[in-house]
């Protein structure tokens, strides 16, 4: 988190704590009807933000489910929690739901009585940063932890066990330590239609379904829990906003939808109903930083007023009477943001059980059977992929937080990271003005992308393009280090003979990354070759350049055009947008390959492109003498020093597009370069994997080059 006025850092020790959290908790799946027999436990569905709580000698701290860091926010937890270590003496990982309290209609002067209250009464605390108004808001809105899991006590994971054996460890363990009204475990109940009831008679959003017998699942939604709501309301991803009428401050309505499972955002209705003043000028400043020209929705839905179109990274709890025939939400009303959610997760959820007769079943093996095929078809698909490809781990979430904390607050700050502390500034300066893209929008992403891209530019001399002032501004080169970097920042003297040597930043880690981006670096451009290593490449590029009247559909037939030179050469490539009007052909190399060999490599499937095409592609170097129709097949950026956009690179382009990996079915007409960009790539991470990690594992024999050159 981001320093707090008036309260000292909690971030000792949390980097460690954040890491064994990275997967996230256990997820319930979405739930039809009531199960019955003695195989299921039942729990209220409390309304609040899911929280994991890790407890230790260096204070507790509080993790949402997406890794955001929520320790300063709730202190009077945090507190109740370190007491419970001073009694337990060992440490432990609870999880729960951290909820409002409702007004203690007893005599009572605690918090002990007060009942969980709903999710709007919550949201006034879950972004203030402010030591003060923090200490105001506890006392103001209090909240409690509502624990309903422990998986780890001591040394002992429990997260292997099953459901009851965990609920007991739990119990004994809240139950030694007189739990305070603050942190209580949940309630539970073997009984599904008078928790249903209960849950109806006491306005609570749903209640829990839970096999006794079920173990722990971090980071996946499991059948073994089943979420079933008694009422409508979910999560609704914010596209844009209307103009308001009248009297009516800031805006009109906001404008709500979910994703479908081809990744389409689908316009569900909107709603100005919910707000107070303060709301409405809260949620506009944030909307208002993410404003851009073209709708997010498909297809893009028709207003009443002039509309706005944003971004689409904020999530709107939204309470509604029903679904209409049209697919459209039926008086809906506002209940607050929502950070703990990824817009990417939000989907069209299943008819909750409210005014529904409610349903019992028994579970059967076949069904039971299916389902477990299914979760272990998925954790198989999990497991082959990158670890946390696309998306943030929890110590990744808690630094985006610091910046988006940072850029909202407007002042300059300091990065806590792995390697040290990074001085940052201006993130809310506007680097791309046609989407309305901030500096802090781009650190954000490669922070997201940091696991896919770090390993990529690892020991790689980087050369920088600045854009300080934005695309729109003027730019220049630096190859050496600035001449006082922090100390978190990688910086080596490189040397080779013909070189004069010079220091020069180093990827491979955060801070030097991010520094990057701090001096208005775009792009990340490393050396082909390694600092231990400099007259060796690791793999070559062929960089396919269009003239000025080439469409792009001409650089897809180029680019084909290579891959059946390549194919015939016994050759493989990976091909990937150049983030601008082109596309790179990658091949990866063996060990020990010389940049000269890099380039002779690429200049023989170059030429042999050029001679097979020649209304197609050229060779020719010098730009005027080159048909303005033809594609430029580029061999020449293999020179030792030279850099091309590297993978993952974002691009000073009119909108923030970013260099990426592609299959090669994908490489064909409908290819548009132009939808590979900083909002849009972290999630095809998730869903296709780090291609090139893949492709670099798998280089290239030379044997048929060399045959083919001798001849």
């Amino acid at each position: 988190m981001a320093r707090t006025a008036g309260r000292p850092p909690r971030s000792a020790g949390n980097a460690t704590v954040l890491a064994a959290l990275h997967d996230g908790p256990m997820l319930a799946s979405i739930g039809h009807e009531l199960p019955s027999g003695k195989d299921w436990v039942f729990e209220p569905k409390y309304d609040g933000i899911r929280i994991l709580a890790a407890v230790s000698s260096r204070g507790a701290t509080l993790v949402s489910r997406n890794g955001l860091d929520k320790t300063a926010q709730f202190p009077e937890i945090v507190e109740s929690l370190d007491a419970i270590y001073s009694r337990v003496g060992e440490p432990l990982l609870l999880d729960g739901e951290i909820v409002a309290l409702a007004p203690d209609t007893g005599k009572s002067k605690t918090n002990r009585h007060a009942e969980p209250a709903r999710f709007q009464q919550l949201q006034s605390r879950m972004h203030v940063t402010d030591g003060a108004a923090i200490d105001r808001l506890r006392r103001e809105t209090p909240a409690a932890y509502m624990v309903f899991d422990l998986l780890l006590a001591g040394k002992q994971s429990l997260a292997g066990k099953s459901w009851t054996e965990r609920r007991a460890a739990l119990t004994r363990t809240l139950r030694t330590t007189g739990a305070s009204g603050t942190v209580r475990v949940s309630d539970v109940g073997d009984d599904g239609e008078e928790m249903l009831a209960s849950a109806r008679s006491n306005g609570w959003e749903g209640v829990i379904a839970k096999r006794r017998d079920a173990k722990y699942a971090a980071g996946h939604r499991s059948p073994a829990w089943l979420k079933l709501k008694i009422e409508h309301n979910q999560e609704f991803v914010i596209g844009g906003w209307t103009e308001p009428r009248k009297s009516r401050s800031f805006l009109g309505a906001i404008l709500l939808g979910y994703y479908t499972r081809d990744h389409r955002l689908v316009y569900a209705g909107h709603t100005g109903t919910g707000f107070t003043h303060a709301t409405l000028a809260s949620v506009y400043k944030r909307l208002s930083r993410y404003e851009r020209q073209t709708s997010p929705f498909s297809p893009p839905p028709r207003t009443n007023e002039r509309a706005h179109w944003v971004r689409p990274c904020l999530v709107a709890e939204i309470k509604f009477n029903e679904w209409t025939t049209d697919g459209k939400l039926r008086q809906p009303v506002f209940l607050g943001l929502r950070d703990d959610k990824e817009p990417d997760e939000v989907i069209h959820e299943p008819e909750s059980l409210q005014g529904a007769p409610v349903t019992t079943r028994t579970t059967k093996k076949r069904t039971a059977s299916k389902r477990t095929a299914t979760s272990r078809a998925a954790s198989k698909r999990a497991a082959a992929a990158p670890p946390a490809a696309g998306k943030a781990t929890a110590a990744l979430a808690a630094i985006i937080e610091q910046l988006r904390e940072l850029e909202d607050a407007g002042e300059p700050g300091t990065l806590e990271l792995p390697t040290g502390a990074l001085d940052v500034s201006k993130l809310d300066k506007v680097f791309w003005p046609k989407t309305k893209t901030t500096k802090g929008d781009l650190m954000r992403f490669y922070a997201q992308i940091s696991p896919m891209l770090l390993p990529a530019i690892a020991d790689r001399p980087l050369v920088m393009k600045r854009f300080p002032n934005g695309v729109g501004g003027k730019a220049f080169y630096q190859q050496k280090a600035p001449a006082d970097p922090p100390a978190s920042v990688r910086v080596e003297v490189v040397k080779d003979e013909g070189l004069t040597p010079a220091s020069r930043l180093v990827g491979g880690d955060l801070a030097t990354l991010l520094y990057l981006s701090q001096l208005g670096a775009i792009s990340v451009d490393p050396w082909h070759s390694r600092v231990q290593s400099v007259q060796m490449a690791d793999y070559t590029i062929i960089d396919l350049d269009p003239g000025p009247r080439a469409a792009f559909k001409r650089v897809v037939e180029v680019a084909l055009a290579v891959k059946n030179v390549l194919d015939s050469l016994g050759l493989r490539a990976i091909p990937k947008t150049s983030g601008a009007t082109g596309l790179h052909i990658v091949l990866p190399l063996p060990p020990g390959v010389p940049n000269e060999g890099a380039r002779t490599v690429a200049e023989l499937v170059a030429t042999v492109v050029a001679e097979r095409f020649p209304k197609l592609a050229t060779v020719e170097r010098f730009v005027k003498a080159r048909p303005a129709s033809a594609i430029y097949v580029d061999y020449l950026q293999n020179i030792r020093g030279k850099t091309v956009a590297g993978v993952y690179s974002v691009r000073a382009q009119p909108e923030p597009t970013v260099s990426t990996p592609l299959e090669w079915d994908e490489v064909s007409s409908g290819l548009d370069p132009k939808e590979f960009t900083i909002d849009t790539v972290p999630k095809r991470l998730q869903r296709v994997g780090d291609l090139w990690a893949a492709a670099m594992k798998k280089p290239n024999s030379l044997e048929g080059v060399l045959a083919r050159k001798k001849r």
